[in-house]
């Protein structure tokens, strides 16, 4: 790979100049215009550790849906029913590809079916597979998940329970950032993707490569200090903190709050997680123990273990992090208990110390994980077992997954979260993950009449409290919001049906966010509602080229183009609205007009019938099927 030499100086100095004491000031590839180059290009050099690497849970953490990708089995009884949506998911082939039939069932009789072809498989296989559709830059989950250890088919995690989003739920960069390496968004956007991976790389451990590329090919060596060298990350050389930081950057789930003016792009190995968000979960009376999926590097801090070795007066103790035990460029199901078990025995010198009596130790061959660190399912994720890796005793081992009364939300990677943070936590996670008041009233509680307004509107926009959302939006300049407060004032002031005023603040929305489609779709119903019929149609359109699939804008494009004559087109956008949710009661009442005023009353009944299973006390039309038998 060539690369120009202007970039390498201008790094290097621009580095040395900012340089400080710590370790997380020494690295040259920390800075911004430094560049990624991918696994090939590492691989080049370190084609040992490259090779074994792609066998691991995170080489193989994302791909092309292809058969060598998929952990999953196919056939008659592989099909998953909701019961909540009275969908049934269906996946198949089809001339080596990969689709799910979403289709439901009347009477032994088809009444919907939807194909959608998938085009990436997440996860490694070792718990799951799930899977994503691409379209036009955007990545979207679709609603089946295998679970490799039961060998089945279900609803992914956050579907299941009536929660079923089928093929809305976008992937943004927070999650695409954790389960793939790292991605090249649109400017400005946090879900249209520029470009995307192949599986979690060796630059998301080690920094961007291109400056250690460009030094390394020269042959150069005055970029290493004390036997660092400063154009990569080596994370056996970093502090404990930023060795665990490295690793919970991932592995350590909950509501990730950002800091001012950071993305979720800009951490690097080397850095300190709580500069760039802090992550929060809830707080249970007596329980902090609730094992989810993907906070290892969480539930190893709890241990007595990593405390003792990591205390700044430990001596003797052998330091514990993560890669302690996990060498990250070997695959776990060839690693061996032996090098686990010996990093146990490094500290706790073997039997002698263990209070198990020999036969039960014998019986377990000795193994200390199998009894101090036991497989365990999880509270977020159903069936999946993974290794607990709070390290205790036998009897304390228990995971409770029945949680104690709700006390609010606490800070894992941050001792003192600033009152901002904990406010913008508290909001977020009742708007993300668990619309419980007590989210909100707490939030409320840390508000004070000073603070960034953002944060008040935020506040009554999800109470519903839109008057008094108002009254402070009618103080505030429209170009001086960001896009998401400018929606939520845009939005307010359409519930309350005061459609001028919502334009400015939707019109600043979009500037801001040129590629969310439902802030182009809410700015539609706007010209819709003032009569400006040719910028509503201009705008539903941008909508759908963003996002074919978009029932709102279909259902709006029938509307318009019903009521300016052009029936053809109404009904065409109206028949690819129902496949995209055929339980959509605006686009069915709207429909069941097209049919009655194009005096098609067979169809128009049937549309009746099925608004009425949906709202049974609509009166015009239990009314209308009286006079319509």
């Amino acid at each position: 790979m060539i690369f120009g030499i202007g970039v390498v100086i201008v790094v290097f100095n621009a580095c040395v100049g900012n340089q400080s004491e710590s370790k997380e000031g020494l690295y040259l590839n920390h800075n911004d215009t430094v560049k990624y180059v991918g696994l090939s290009t590492c691989a080049a050099c370190h084609s040992d550790k490259a090779e074994t690497f792609l066998h691991t849970g995170m080489g193989s953490s994302f791909g092309i849906a292809g058969r060598s990708k998929s952990s999953a089995e196919f056939g008659k009884n592989h099909i998953v029913y909701d019961t909540f949506s009275n969908f049934y998911y269906k996946p198949f082939w089809k001339n080596n590809e990969l689709y799910v039939l979403e289709y439901r069932l009347q009477n032994k009789d088809t009444i919907h079916r939807r194909e959608e072809k998938i085009d990436y498989i997440i996860g490694s296989g070792q718990h799951t597979n799930s899977h994503l559709i691409f379209r036009n830059g955007y990545v979207y989950q679709a609603p089946l998940t295998w679970y490799s250890q039961e060998h089945r088919w279900g609803m992914p995690p956050g579907f299941e329970s009536g929660r079923n989003s089928r093929f809305r739920r976008l992937v943004n960069v927070e999650c695409m950032s954790c389960h793939n390496s790292m991605p090249v968004m649109q400017e400005g956007s946090e879900m249209r993707f520029e470009s995307i991976g192949m599986g979690i790389d060796c630059e998301r451990c080690h920094g961007p490569g291109e400056l250690h590329v460009k030094m390394r090919s020269k042959g150069q060596t005055n970029y290493v200090q004390n036997g660092i060298d400063r154009t990569i990350v080596n994370p056996a050389k970093l502090d404990w903190n930023l060795q665990v930081d490295l690793c919970q950057r991932c592995h350590l789930q909950g509501n990730a709050v950002l800091k001012k003016n950071r993305y979720f792009t800009d951490f690097k190995p080397g850095m300190e997680l709580k500069e760039y968000f802090d992550v929060f979960m809830p707080d249970y009376e007596n329980n902090r123990n609730g094992m989810i999926m993907a906070s290892h590097a969480q539930r190893l801090q709890l241990s007595n273990c990593f405390i003792r070795s990591n205390n700044s007066n430990a001596s003797g103790y052998l330091k514990l992090t993560c890669i302690t035990c996990h060498d990250p460029h070997v695959s776990v199901k060839v690693t061996g208990k032996e090098k686990y078990n010996k990093a146990c025995n490094s500290c706790h010198k073997g039997e002698d110390e263990c209070g198990e009596s020999k036969s039960k130790r014998m019986e377990k061959g000795n193994d200390c994980v199998s009894c101090h660190m036991p497989s365990s399912g999880t509270i977020d994720i159903p069936h999946v077992t993974v290794h607990d890796h709070y390290i205790r005793k036998p009897e304390g081992n228990k995971v409770q997954l029945k949680k104690g009364l709700l006390k609010g939300l606490y800070c894992i990677n941050n001792d003192k979260p600033d009152k901002e943070t904990m406010i913008r936590a508290y909001l977020s996670y009742y708007e993300k993950f668990d619309p419980k008041k007590l989210y909100l009233q707490m939030a409320e509680e840390l508000l004070k009449p000073s603070d960034h307004k953002e944060l008040w509107i935020h506040l009554y926009y999800l109470k519903g409290a839109y008057r008094k959302l108002i009254k402070i939006a009618d103080k505030v300049d429209p170009e001086s919001t960001d896009a998401w407060t400018s929606y939520r004032i845009g939005q307010a002031y359409i519930n309350l049906e005061l459609y001028s005023k919502a334009e400015a603040f939707l019109l600043r929305a979009n500037k801001l966010s040129k590629d969310n489609f439902d802030f182009l779709y809410k700015q539609s119903v706007v010209s819709h509602q003032l009569g400006k019929t040719f910028e509503e149609e201009v705008l539903l359109k941008k909508v759908l080229a963003l996002n074919p699939d978009h029932r709102d804008a279909l259902n709006s494009a029938g509307l318009l183009y019903f009521k300016n004559g052009q029936y053809s087109k109404a009904k065409y956008y109206y028949s690819k609205g129902l496949i995209i949710d055929p339980d959509f009661l605006p686009l069915l009442k709207n429909l069941f007009d097209y049919y009655n005023i194009m005096g098609n009353q067979k169809n128009a009944v049937d549309l009746a019938r099925r608004i009425l299973a949906i709202e049974p006390q609509n009166a015009i039309l239990k009314n209308y099927l009286k006079n319509n038998p």
